[in-house]
C-alpha cells in the first residue's frame, strides 16, 4: 500500500468527524509521511496499522479530549455522540456486528418467551373459567335442565379449547427452543468461519 492509497482510505474512516478534528488529524498523518520521507513509507504503513486502526485510534482520542474538555455545550455534547456513534463503526466490524445479533437474538427469546407465557396464562384462565362454569352449571338443575346441559357443554368446551392451548403452545416451546438453538448454533458457525 502506497502513501495515497493509506491517506485516502483513512480519510474515508475519519470524513465524519467534526470539520477541525478531521482537518487536525489529516495534517498530522500528512506531515508525519512527508517527515519519513518516501523511502520510509512502509514502515510509517507499519507503525500506523490499517487505515481502519489508525482512525479507530484517532476517534478514540478525540472522543477523550471533547469528553475531558471542561467547557461542554450542547454542540459539544452532539459532537460527542457523533464521536461515539462513529467510533463503534470505526472498531472492527465483527465487533457491532456480533452486538447486533445477540441483541437481536435476546430480543427474539424475548418475544417468543412471551407468546408462550401469555398462551399459557390463557390456557390457566380457561380452565378456571371452565371450572367455574361447570360448578354454575350444576346450580342449574332445579330450574331449568336445557340451561344446565348448555352450560355444561360450555364448560366442557373451554376445557377442551384450554387442553388445545396448552398442548400447542407446549409445542410451540419446543420447536423454539430447537430453532433458537439451531440458530444459534449456524451463527458460532459463520462466526467462526469468517474469522
Amino acid at each position: 500500500m502506497t502513501r495515497t492509497e493509506y491517506l485516502a482510505e483513512l480519510d474515508k474512516y475519519l470524513k465524519g468527524l467534526p470539520q477541525n478534528d478531521y482537518q487536525e488529524a489529516m495534517d498530522y498523518f500528512i506531515e508525519y509521511f512527508e517527515e519519513a520521507g518516501p523511502e520510509n513509507e512502509e514502515i510509517v504503513i507499519a507503525e500506523f496499522g490499517t487505515p481502519k486502526e489508525a482512525a479507530s485510534d484517532v476517534i478514540s482520542t478525540i472522543l477523550g479530549k471533547h469528553v475531558t474538555d471542561p467547557n461542554k455545550t450542547p454542540k459539544t455534547n452532539a459532537t460527542i455522540i457523533g464521536v461515539m456513534v462513529l467510533s463503534i463503526f470505526a472498531a472492527p466490524i465483527a465487533l457491532p456486528i456480533l452486538i447486533v445479533l445477540i441483541l437481536i437474538m435476546l430480543g427474539l427469546l424475548f418475544f417468543i418467551l412471551t407468546i408462550i407465557v401469555f398462551a399459557y396464562l390463557c390456557g390457566l384462565a380457561g380452565f378456571f373459567l371452565a371450572t367455574m362454569t361447570l360448578f354454575e352449571s350444576f346450580s342449574l338443575l332445579n330450574s331449568s335442565f336445557p340451561a344446565m346441559a348448555m352450560g355444561i357443554g360450555a364448560s366442557l368446551l373451554l376445557f377442551g379449547g384450554s387442553l388445545l392451548a396448552w398442548f400447542l403452545t407446549t409445542g410451540f416451546a419446543r420447536l423454539s427452543a430447537k430453532g433458537m438453538v439451531s440458530l444459534w448454533q449456524h451463527l458460532i458457525r459463520k462466526w467462526r468461519t469468517a474469522s
